[in-house]
């Protein structure tokens, strides 16, 4: 196939703008624009050949439009109506002359038609130069060296007129699409909308990275590799996010050293690509290569300074590295940036346990906090490791009940042989105290008459109070047995102080105690509140069976009414022993049958069931459009309703995909091209669609 250039004089089409008009608003909703278009005497046009139309005659010259050579309707042939064009393509119209022949064109982009790619503009680039822009007739081929360059450069200027409100491209649309199927939760939508923007531009780069974003939705990470393989291979010079993406996948994959390589591809294209540094120093984490994990997370936030999760991944490289003070910092910054980053409550607290910085006030109170933030975000698994490190710690850190000046003055066996020893001592007494290193000194020689009185059989501080109240003693040395008397107060208060601690202590622990049994106690009533429960479940569940069999009802387990009941007590028993509310709404004729409210959580519950002797069951429209547009929306399919209840949770466009649907009746019947549904009980814990 060829690419042609067809010619547009305003004064030869004066319909022209009527036509752009009518084109943009059929390619937003994702119609190609059908155009007959002359060709002059032209016989060699096939359907498929690409074509561009060049608007020509007077300023402003250049393409507004482009789109494909297309099959004109039977009835509208040219070769099917006279043998002497049965050579011709069935793109020919039969609206034609001898020398004037017109083909079918499906326009699939255009722009204002005064704001066309100008001529003049691409003959200034440096890769246009040489080529020969000035076609001398309609229908003129253009050189194919040159056409991927001029779709590169159409490419851009369609977008720019997008963006200016006078413009459209459907490669554009139904990119767009894809990209909104993907935002939604349809991942296999979105593979048909990208699929068809390259049917029409087989070089539309963006497209190859909505299907590799696509098959990731879809867990397909082989083929998501392909396609931004394939994006690689088109623009290597351009692809830094298909490199990036790839290199997501592959540390996904754990293929970390082709992780390496695709993220510092992206870095060599565009080095301040703060994702790609950020992504390549989780993968040199993983490779446990720590110092380049450093600069890479450092480098990240030269570039974006509040990205709180590379300061912390940093943080933990230093821990690694037992670089305690710098782990500390960035993990208090990452707090500062994010105050509900958990993990980084818990690795401060690890961090200021360890044995060179060993506080360990600030380690409990950091390991609390992560301990109520990770039950806060449903982290119960690392919460209890979290408390375990507590209870481990606070064992570890009581206090030594150790008196700071316990040296001070030494207590004397006999008062007798040590209070002489120091009083009459010609040095002055020097004690250094371990903790504190002041010095304490001692008084000064005394006279041994003075001292007789003392040195009686009496109690330490009874000979001192007696000297210090003797008028030698203030005569000879007041200062001295002053400070002595000081220092004995000081010891006393220190002591005091001391026994103050280890009781504050003590009630620390013993209120600690007390919570945890009040906790045991609280598990155990709850244990025995959902007793309770269960019990009246089971009461209600058989006061509504009870309902359901009593007579003159008749009861069979093939009557589809009976089944259908049964099988709404089924669903209803499962909610409500999961501990959701439930109400029956199914005659408020609102399209469900049961509302269910849990915390935020909310249902719109339809319940089908199937019996021995079917294999569909009725649907209403009503339930049809609820599936289609009620994010809520949960139909219940139920098997064996009397006898061992099966059953089979579908969500929203799934009743599509898994049933089809009689238009007439409204019956749902099992696909037979699809996988025999696996009708087994399963847990209600189901992702709700995302919004």
């Amino acid at each position: 196939m060829v690419t042609r250039i067809f010619l547009c004089n305003e004064q030869t089409e004066p319909e022209i703008r009527d036509f752009i008009r009518e084109a943009i608003a059929d390619i937003s909703e994702g119609e190609q624009y059908i155009v007959t278009w002359n060709c002059g005497n032209i016989q060699t046009l096939k359907v498929g050949d690409r074509a561009y139309f060049k608007r020509i005659g007077s300023a402003n010259q250049g393409y507004f439009a482009s789109g494909t050579v297309v099959p004109a309707d039977r009835e509208y042939q040219l070769k099917l109506r006279s043998a002497r064009y049965r050579e011709l393509s069935e793109a020919y119209d039969i609206d034609s002359q001898a020398n004037n022949l017109r083909v079918w064109v499906a326009w699939d982009a255009c722009v204002s038609f005064d704001e066309p790619l100008r001529t003049d503009y691409l003959r200034q680039l440096p890769h246009f130069q040489g080529m020969p822009l000035e076609p001398q007739s309609d229908a003129g081929v253009f050189r194919d060296e040159y056409v991927r360059m001029l779709d590169r450069e159409w490419e851009r200027q369609t977008q720019k007129a997008f963006r200016a409100g006078k413009g459209i491209s459907l490669v554009d649309v139904y990119y767009r699409w894809g990209l909104e199927d993907i935002q939604q939760g349809f991942p296999q939508d979105a593979l048909e909308s990208f699929r068809q923007a390259l049917k029409l531009n087989p070089n539309f780069v963006k497209a190859y990275l909505g299907l590799g974003d696509a098959h990731v939705n879809l867990r397909e990470y082989a083929k998501a590799v392909g396609d931004y393989g394939k994006a690689i291979s088109m623009r290597p010079d351009k692809a830094r996010l298909a490199y990036y993406k790839r290199g997501e996948i592959n540390f996904l994959l754990s293929q970390l050293q082709q992780a390496l390589a695709d993220f510092q591809a992206a870095i060599e294209i565009d080095p301040n690509y703060a994702d790609a540094h950020m992504s390549l120093g989780n993968t040199y984490l993983k490779l446990k290569s720590y110092e380049q994990a450093i600069a890479c997370f450092t480098r990240t936030l030269e570039l974006d300074p509040n990205r709180d999760l590379a300061v912390f991944r940093r943080g933990r490289s230093h821990y690694i590295l037992k670089e305690y003070a710098e782990a500390i910092r960035d993990f208090s910054h990452a707090i500062e940036l994010q105050p509900s980053n958990v993990d980084a409550y818990y690795y401060r607290g690890l961090t200021y346990s360890q044995p060179n910085i060993a506080d360990e006030t600030l380690a409990g109170d950091d390991l609390r906090k992560a301990i109520v933030l990770y039950q806060t975000q449903g982290k119960p698994d690392k919460a209890r490791k979290a408390k375990e490190f507590l209870e481990t710690l606070a064992i570890d850190s009581l206090p030594k009940a150790k008196p700071r000046s316990a040296y001070a003055i030494a207590p004397s066996e006999s008062p007798t042989e040590a209070a002489p020893e120091a009083l009459t001592s010609s040095k002055p007494m020097v004690v250094e105290d371990d903790e504190t290193s002041d010095l304490i000194i001692a008084a000064p020689t005394i006279a041994t008459e003075a001292l007789e009185p003392i040195v009686t059989p009496i109690s330490r501080d009874e000979a001192i109070a007696a000297f210090a109240t003797s008028d030698e003693a203030i005569a000879i040395a007041p200062e001295p047995v002053a400070k002595i008397i000081e220092v004995e107060k000081t010891i006393e208060v220190e002591k005091i102080v001391e026994v103050e601690k280890i009781v504050e202590v003590e009630k620390v622990i013993e209120v600690e105690r007390i919570i945890e049994v009040e906790k045991i106690v609280e598990v155990e009533k709850l244990v025995e509140v959902e007793k309770v429960v269960d019990r009246v479940v089971e009461k209600v569940v058989d006061r509504v069976v009870e309902r359901v069999v009593e007579k003159p009802i008749p009861f069979s387990i093939e009557d589809p009414s009976t089944a259908e009941k049964l099988a709404m007590i089924s669903v209803m028993a499962q909610y409500m022993r999961d501990g959701w509310m439930v109400r029956s709404v199914d005659k408020s004729q609102c399209g469900y049958d049961l509302e269910c409210h849990k915390n935020d959580l909310s249902e719109a519950i339809v319940i089908k069931s199937f019996t021995s002797d079917r294999q569909s069951f009725a649907i209403s429209a009503i339930e049809i459009e609820n599936a289609r547009s009620n994010k809520d929306f949960v139909m219940w399919v139920v098997s064996g309703a009397a006898e061992n209840p099966e059953m089979r949770c579908i969500r929203g466009r799934e009743l599509f995909e898994q049933f089809d649907l009689d238009p007439l009746a409204f019956a749902a019947r099992v696909k037979q091209s699809a996988v025999q549904l696996d009708l087994s009980p399963i847990a209600l814990e189901m992702p709700q669609f995302e919004t």
